[in-house]
């Protein structure tokens, strides 16, 4: 009979967490002493942590590191080999996203819409020298509003159908019936996904959208094909962008971090281009702030990168509880494992403040009662029998999920809540004693 220490699985909690702390900063330059990093880690710890590294999107990024350094020998044999796997099946899935982007950008051209594509292979080769590294589940795009009817027709003619809508981004579905498992993240997906957002004339407070972001969009060579891209400038403000819209939902990975980080180091010299990302950014709703709070945690993940005029101009500038935010919870939620937390709602109420009704739309996604998950599989004509049933489980385990998912962080999230409103009244106090010290020379006790 096998005695169990008392604590254990305590014990084995905090082990996680330090590897997942030593494999973040494996990523630091100079090159980290990886037998000093993961030296105490044996192959249960690195078992524990798998699925964290994968969904991260850091797994294949940290093989390299390990490749890079000749540092095999400081992680377990049987991970390595698993590791080493995940790349052969992520570079066929490259490839193939490559392919199919070749195809659709092609008929795009053909029918004279405006387009340049987002994400994706348009990061190598800077900030990502191997694109193969990079988890990547679909194809990013981005139009006119004014060609979405063009673009869906397109589409439609090489087998797509529209899946969903929400806001500004239409995703269409293409391809096999079966749903993918989390055991097949890297494999070469059957069922494919592209992502169309749409450059609207006007956001919704009736201010002029930036609508010559596809104007500066330029063509480059990827692979011997040529296709439009969004300039660097642009790039770097939409990357902020977008780790901010996830940072305001359940899924983040810590993987964009890196990348931004990665970015913002290969240009923290170049005086230019950082005249340019102001530029581009006082176009943008929220896009200081976006870049402000994406360098701050990619700062806290992996270290410092900006160089102290870049950090003032964005970082210097975040509002308290955003900062706040971002120093208490921001390590926490990239380093969660699956399901994630609700401490995204904390972030949104920060950033809604002055607007209507904030409280009452975080409800909303506290207990939602009135929501129904997105379907995660689409049928198809002649969809067989067996196939259809397959599907109809896939969308029952997903229900099922997302129900558990409310019920274990709604308690967890109602009580943290108390704890951040504290934080802040703690933090507003300290500041306004400061404020008064330093400005009218009074003591804090004397506020």
């Amino acid at each position: 009979m096998e005695v169990r220490e008392p604590g254990l699985e305590l014990k084995w909690t905090t082990r996680r967490s330090r590897l997942k702390d030593a494999i973040l900063a494996s990523f630091r330059e100079p090159a980290a002493d990886f037998s000093l990093l993961f030296g105490s880690f044996n192959e249960r710890d690195w078992r524990g942590v798998m699925r964290w590294l994968d969904f991260s999107g850091l797994a294949l990024y940290f093989l390299d590191r390990v490749n890079s350094l000749g540092a095999e020998v400081c992680i377990p044999k049987a991970i390595f080999v698993r590791l080493q796997r995940n790349l052969e099946h992520n570079r066929r899935r490259t490839v193939a996203l490559f392919e199919e982007t070749v195809v659709i950008a092609s008929r795009l051209k053909e029918q004279n819409v405006s387009f340049a594509l987002l994400k994706g292979i348009t990061l190598s080769p800077e900030p990502i020298a191997d694109i193969s590294l990079r988890c990547q589940m679909d194809i990013d795009i981005l139009i006119r509003s004014s060609d979405a009817i063009a673009t869906r027709n397109t589409l439609r003619r090489i087998g797509y159908e529209l899946h969903s809508i929400k806001g500004q981004e239409w995703v269409f579905a293409a391809g096999g019936e079966k749903v993918m498992g989390k055991k097949e993240l890297y494999e070469v997906r059957p069922q494919k996904m592209v992502e169309i957002h749409l450059l609207s004339r006007s956001d919704d407070d009736g201010v002029a959208s930036p609508e010559d972001r596809l104007t500066r969009a330029h063509p480059r060579v990827f692979q011997g094909f040529q296709s439009p891209a969004l300039s660097p400038p642009d790039q770097f403000v939409q990357q902020g962008l977008h780790i901010l819209r996830h940072l305001c939902g359940e899924h983040t990975r810590a993987q964009w971090l890196l990348e931004y980080w990665w970015f913002v180091r290969i240009r923290s010299e170049d005086v230019e281009f950082w005249k340019e990302v102001e530029a581009v950014a006082a176009t943008e709703p929220n896009a200081a702030l976006a870049i402000g709070v994406a360098i701050l945690l990619a700062t806290r993940l992996f270290g410092k990168c900006a160089p102290p005029e870049l950090a003032e101009s964005f970082v210097g500038k975040l509002p308290i509880g955003v900062r706040l935010w971002v120093e208490t919870y921001g390590h926490r939620v990239l380093t969660s494992v699956l399901p994630p937390s609700k401490f995204y709602m904390l972030l949104r109420e920060q950033l809604s403040t002055g607007r209507s009704s904030p409280r009452s739309s975080n409800w909303r996604f506290l207990l939602p009662f009135h929501w129904w998950p997105t379907p995660i599989s689409h049928g198809r004509p002649g969809e067989r029998f067996a196939s259809r049933l397959s599907r109809y489980a896939s969308e029952v385990r997903h229900v099922l999920e997302r129900f558990q998912f409310h019920v274990w962080t709604s308690i967890p999230f109602a009580i943290e809540s108390l704890r951040w409103r504290k934080m802040m009244a703690e933090r507003k106090d300290a500041m306004a004693a400061a404020f008064l010290q330093s400005q009218l020379g009074m003591p804090p006790d004397r506020q």
